[in-house]
């Protein structure tokens, strides 16, 4: 099977990237393919950054299929959820 739609396509391509697999196909699942915490936070940054959607990691937690996150990044998209920046710790603040 292959991606059905461009933001599939975004998608698949990010989780392939992030799991380290070949392809991703609509009925598989994150964490079936063998993601873990971690990658599953690096890749709800990547897709916030790739596009400009407010999807979270309870989304992707609670995605059985990569066509089931499809769904829910589409959902975040039409309600007009935009990404919020990352905040990028960069230090600490006020110790003395």
């Amino acid at each position: 099977m292959t991606a059905t739609t461009d933001v599939e396509a975004v998608v698949a391509a990010v989780w392939a990237d992030v799991l380290g697999v070949e392809r991703v196909a609509p009925t598989d699942g994150f964490f079936a393919l063998g993601g873990y915490s971690q990658q599953a936070v690096r890749t709800v940054h990547l897709l916030r950054d790739r596009l400009g959607v407010a999807v979270t990691l309870r989304d992707l937690m609670s995605a059985a299929t990569l066509a089931d996150f499809t769904a829910a990044v589409r959902a975040r998209a039409e309600a007009g959820a935009p990404a919020r920046p990352v905040v990028r710790l960069t230090g600490r603040r006020g110790t003395r």
